[in-house]
């Protein structure tokens, strides 16, 4: 009876270590610092995704520097197994020497968002060119996100479009906020909408709170100020309030902050736009396609997506994703190639709206 017991247990100990057994590993670099909003929420979501793939996943952090990034990713191939793949972001100016350093040990990856331009892209080139390793790039639309989110500020105010008298408050010089406004440039131009000044502030609430107070005191008829992340909106809403206008302004940024969300519902903000934090998890799902040998990353070089608004009209079908979201919700298998005639992955924000319905 015993050695019967013995038999079964070794049995299930063995079962359960195949179980665990991974497929592949994966490191995620997220450029930012631990528990930064955004990025926390890229890579839980990045995670859960791997857990439901049965991938090995790592994650190391490039604390907003890119002189810290490539320190960490080099303290990481040196000291550590060397990843089946790498998921990262590009810094500006840091570029060439990370994917130098990808292609000396000769690791398939994946960049997320573009935002790398002029002569450091032309250095760089394009997947598959002169790093045969880098599979390609998976980025959203930010020139349709910033004409979106633009129009939707617009119709929020209720006004004619010959009385709306615009802020726009960008990011970093040079990144991918520069496309993001140039879609809201393009959008109030068609619309014929007075853009008083455009600003940077560098993706701080803290500067666009300061640089909205002075935006105001030169041009107080306002009454839209477009941004580029929901932290400088909510800056800018400060800014509003702290300037005692006798008229309401339709505010509105990027990334599905919950606060955002929450500053949407009670009419602080009118729409915030994102989805983007879906990315790594995307992402993780192709690598798992080319890993069971699908060949899109043989035939494309990169992965484009939309962006959605939320705004008080669609607010409901998202409300889910604030209070504490079970991003394990997602099927995240269901969104594969393997064994389906597809081509093309349909990645789209409505599977947010139905995995909230299950």
């Amino acid at each position: 009876m015993i050695g019967r017991v013995l038999l079964v247990f070794l049995l299930v100990t063995v079962a359960m270590g195949v179980k665990a057994k991974s497929d592949f590993s994966v490191l995620f670099v997220n450029p930012s610092v631990s528990g930064e909003p955004f990025w926390q929420k890229v890579q839980t979501i990045t995670e859960q995704t791997a857990s439901q793939l049965n991938i090995k996943i790592d994650t190391i952090y490039g604390e907003g520097n890119r002189h810290i990034q490539l320190a960490e990713l080099k303290k990481y191939l040196s000291y550590r197994a060397t990843p089946d793949y790498v998921i990262l972001m590009n810094y500006p100016g840091g570029a060439e020497a990370t994917l130098d350093l990808l292609n000396k040990y000769g690791i398939n990856f994946i960049t997320l968002e573009q935002t790398i331009t002029g002569p450091e892209r032309s250095s760089i080139g394009l997947p598959k060119g002169r790093y045969k390793t880098w599979l390609g790039e998976v980025y959203h639309d930010n020139y349709d996100a910033g004409w979106r989110l633009a129009e939707a500020l617009v119709n929020d105010t209720g006004l004619a479009k010959g009385d709306i008298a615009a802020l726009i408050i960008n990011g970093h010089y040079g990144s991918e906020s520069d496309v993001r406004s140039q879609g809201a440039n393009d959008f109030f131009a068609k619309q014929k909408i007075t853009v008083h000044q455009q600003v940077h502030a560098s993706w701080s609430k803290e500067q666009a709170y300061d640089k909205t107070k002075k935006l105001l005191s030169r041009y107080p008829n306002t009454n839209l100020i477009w941004t580029a992340s929901d932290l400088m909106a909510m800056g800018a809403l400060t800014g509003v309030k702290a300037s005692k206008l006798d008229h309401s302004v339709a505010i509105g940024g990027f990334d599905w902050l919950g606060d955002a969300i929450d500053l949407v519902d009670n009419g602080g903000m009118s729409a915030t736009i994102g989805g983007h934090f879906m990315m790594g998890g995307w992402a993780l799902v192709t690598l798992s396609d080319h890993f069971h040998k699908h060949p899109f990353w043989l035939e494309n070089s990169s992965l484009t997506f939309k962006l959605g608004v939320i705004s008080r009209q669609n607010l409901d079908d998202y409300r889910w994703i604030v209070y504490s979201p079970d991003w394990s919700l997602i099927d995240y298998k269901a969104m594969s190639l393997i064994g389906t005639d597809k081509v093309d992955y349909g990645f789209n924000l409505s599977q947010l709206q139905r995995s909230a319905e299950k």
